[in-house]
C-alpha cells in the first residue's frame, strides 16, 4: 500500500526524475510562446519595459503601496497577496476581478483576471492603476536619485503615459 500512495499525483516526467514545470512558481510558466497570459479569463493590461529594474525592491515598495490600498475607495474593498517573488495579486471584493502585477527582468506587466468584471469593479480598478502609475512615475523621475541608483528606468521616457491611457476610467 505504501509504494501505492509514494507516485499518487506524479506525472511520467517525475517518475523518469525529470522536473515537473507545471506549477513550479517559474516565471517562464506564465506566459505561453506568444507572451500571452495563461491564467485562463486574464488580458494584460498594461505592458511598461524596463530599461534597468531592481526587481525586489521595486517589489517590495509597489507591494506596501498597495497594501495601503486594500480600503481605497471603500473598506475591505480590495485584497492584496504576495503570491512569490515575482507578482503582486490584488483581489477585488465582488470576486469579478482581480488585478496581477507581474514584475520582470523586462518590465512591469498588469493583467486583469475574470472574464466579465463588474462596473464598480472596473471604476474601482482604474482608481488603483492610476495612483500605481503616479507611484512608478514618482519612483522613476522624482527625487535627486541617479539613474544607475534608481529602482526603475524606462526605455521611452513616455512609457507611462502610454499605459495610462488604457486604464479604463482615467
Amino acid at each position: 500500500i505504501g509504494k501505492f500512495f509514494e507516485d499518487f499525483g506524479k506525472d511520467n516526467n517525475e517518475e523518469s526524475g525529470q522536473k515537473n514545470n507545471n506549477f513550479s512558481g517559474d516565471e517562464s510558466d506564465r506566459e505561453d510562446e506568444d507572451g500571452e497570459a495563461v491564467y485562463t479569463g486574464s488580458t494584460r493590461i498594461i505592458s511598461i519595459p524596463a530599461k534597468t529594474m531592481k526587481t525586489g525592491g521595486l517589489r517590495l515598495y509597489c507591494s506596501l503601496y498597495l497594501m495601503g490600498l486594500q480600503n481605497t475607495p471603500e473598506p475591505k474593498c480590495w485584497k492584496a497577496h504576495q503570491s512569490d517573488n515575482f507578482e503582486v495579486n490584488l483581489r477585488y471584493c465582488d470576486l469579478t476581478g482581480s488585478i496581477i502585477i507581474q514584475f520582470t527582468d523586462d518590465g512591469i506587466d498588469i493583467f486583469r483576471l475574470g472574464s466579465s468584471p463588474s462596473m464598480k469593479y472596473l471604476m474601482h480598478e482604474s482608481m488603483i492603476l492610476n495612483g500605481f502609475l503616479d507611484e512608478l512615475h514618482a519612483i522613476v523621475y522624482e527625487g535627486d536619485v541617479i539613474d544607475e541608483n534608481r529602482l526603475l528606468t524606462l526605455q521611452e521616457p513616455n512609457d507611462i503615459e502610454k499605459a495610462r491611457e488604457v486604464v479604463s476610467f482615467a
